[in-house]
């Protein structure tokens, strides 16, 4: 998997880089990827992939995130896809334990107490597997009805956080691409 921050500009997330191949159409970045970026949070509701946010039309904004789209081009399985979100997310629980932030996984979001931190979905292409996981940076821009906090609240900085995620995520991909791999199969 290769691993892709970019820190150099802000990019926008409004829900279309869950489609396949967006890491190869805009950065040349062909296979399995894992792109970090930072930027706005304003999901529209032709893009909107979770049903049940769009059967409830809610808004998913938030003023400044940290963005991870994952694309793994492995049988397309909605619960593989379901699975790996998961994993991640509890990797970066793990992540932010070692930071001494008390964070407790709710399905596939993380929270501080009350107050949630990240946003993520899982889907499929007829191709790969597709995630997106949004960190807040501040809290601003996110929908009233949400009791959000950031990344400066709690005192991390966004920057080294993207490289050191980025890196804590592709390990663990890889450690599970490799243990996937040493074992045979039973009859």
């Amino acid at each position: 998997m290769e691993l892709l921050v970019i820190k150099a500009r802000r990019i926008d997330y409004d829900g279309s880089a869950i489609r396949s191949h967006w890491a190869y159409r805009n950065f040349g970045v062909l296979g399995d990827s894992l792109v970090v970026f930072r930027g706005r949070c304003d999901v529209k509701i032709e893009e909107m992939v979770d049903i049940e946010d769009l059967r409830q039309r809610k808004e998913i904004k938030s003023d400044d995130m940290i963005h991870y789209i994952v694309e793994v081009f492995w049988h397309p399985d909605v619960l593989l896809a379901s699975a790996l979100q998961k994993l991640f997310i509890a990797r970066l629980c793990e992540l932010f334990s070692k930071k001494g932030v008390k964070v407790e996984r709710k399905g596939d979001d993380i929270y501080v107490g009350d107050r949630k931190l990240s946003i993520s979905i899982a889907t499929i292409s007829p191709v790969s597997i597709k995630i997106h996981i949004g960190i807040n940076v501040t809290s601003r821009g996110v929908p009233q009805d949400v009791k959000a906090i950031g990344l400066q609240e709690l005192g991390i900085d966004p920057e080294e956080f993207m490289e050191e995620s980025g890196r804590v995520l592709v390990e663990e991909f890889l450690k599970v691409r490799k243990d996937s791999m040493k074992v045979r199969w039973v009859s």
